[in-house]
This record gives C-alpha cells, structure tokens and sequence, in this order.
C-alpha cells in the first residue's frame, strides 16, 4: 500500500486492514438511532415553525454516520445500516408485543403504554424509511466525493452529503409519519424547517466531526477508498 501525505496508508481493500476502533463509532451509531425512533413521535414550535424532538438526536447519527464512512469506507458502513434496519424490525414487534400482552390487575399504566407506544409504528416506519434512504444517500455521496477529491477537503464533502441526505430524510420522514395528521401547509413548513435545521447542525458540528474524522484517521493509521462499485443491497 502507498502512502497519503498526512502518512496514512492508502488502500481501496476491505481485506487490506483490520479497524481497531469502529465497534465504539458503531454502538454510537445505533444508540442514537434507538434514541431517535423514541423521542420522533414528540413535536414541537420553534419560532413558528414545526420540528419532532428527535431533532435533537438525529444529527447525531448523520454525524456518526459521516465518520463511519469517512474512515472505514462505504462497505463497512454498508452493514452498519442494514444492522440498523434490523434493529428497528425488533423495535417495532417487541414493543407492539408488549402493548398486546395482558396488564397485570396493580398496573395502572396500560392505557397510557399504549397510547404512546401504540402510535410507535407509523412513526418508527417513517422514522425507519427514512433513515435508509437518508444513510445510504449521505454514505454514497460522502464515498464517491471523497474519491472524486483524493480525500481533500473532507468538511466540503460533509457538508455536501449532509444537504442532499437531510432534504430526503425529511420528506420520508414527515410524509410517511404525519401526512393525513397535519395540515398540508404544516407539512411543507416542517419538511422546510426540518431539513435546514439539520443541515445547520451538522454544520454547528462540523469542526468536531472533522477533528474526530482526523484522530480516528491516525489511530486507525490507513486512509479507506472505496474503488469498487457500491453495492446497496448486500449486507
């Protein structure tokens, strides 16, 4: 393997090294998922305009979602996300399993457990689409840039997967969870108002992002490009 100009080795191989650290980035990664399908069914107005409190946590997962592919390179991420589908398969059937399970006589809260939970579905399935197509987009993007640019100028990249994946993430998610709930306009202007909000967080985060970006680089030791096509559906 040759070598970047910062002293990284540079391969295009998934067999070509061993990461030490993506465990950590990954249990981040999925947390804030879980994070997210909880807190989505919650909205909330902010200077007239119409957010879900996940707000606060899905950028996160954008951000770890960036630093995954950055590093470990679009395969490795690749299975990261369908782990992610697979989980919110689970989240979905244990917790409607649950609203469905008899109460116990003392349990006083079955009605309330179902009412917050019992709305869970439609949200987690809006939440779960969105978050595919949101990942993939941002993953694909930040992999074919990141070729494009020779590694140069990863917060360009960042940014530019950020505000494509985010606008797409939030018409999946709003249309899929509360079309038929808010009225049209609300929609748009929560669609609108999501997608820029998002977008302005990364950038908020964007010098912590590409510090991260650059430790994890140097503990790792190699520079990933993803030479070969970028097959979605495999895990």
């Amino acid at each position: 393997m040759s070598k970047t100009k910062s002293g990284l080795m540079k391969t295009n191989s998934d067999a070509g090294w061993h990461p030490k650290h993506i465990d950590l980035i990954a249990c981040l990664y999925i947390a804030m998922l879980f994070l997210t399908w909880i807190t989505a069914g919650k909205l909330f107005a902010l200077g007239g305009l119409i957010f879900s409190a996940s707000l606060l946590i899905y950028p996160l997962n954008a951000v770890f979602g960036d630093i995954l592919t950055e590093v470990y390179g679009f395969n490795r991420t690749r299975r990261l996300i369908w782990m992610g589908f697979i989980c919110g398969l689970l989240f979905i059937v244990f917790t409607q399993i649950a609203i469905a399970l008899p109460p116990a006589e003392s349990y006083e809260m079955q009605d309330a457990f179902s009412a917050i939970n019992g709305a869970i579905p439609r949200i987690v399935i809006g939440s779960y689409l969105a978050y595919l197509f949101c990942e993939f987009t941002n993953s694909y993007i930040m992999s074919k840039m990141k070729i494009w640019q020779n590694a140069d100028n990863f917060p360009l990249r960042a940014f530019a997967s950020t505000f494509a994946a985010q606008f797409v993430d939030s018409i999946v998610f709003f249309v899929v969870a509360f079309a038929g709930i808010l009225p049209a306009k609300d929609l748009i202007i929560a669609i609108i108002g999501s997608w820029i909000l998002k977008t302005l967080y990364e950038i908020f985060c964007l010098p912590l992002t590409t510090f991260a970006v650059k430790k994890l680089k140097q503990a790792e030791g190699v520079e990933q490009f993803d030479k070969y096509e970028l097959k979605i559906f495999k895990f």
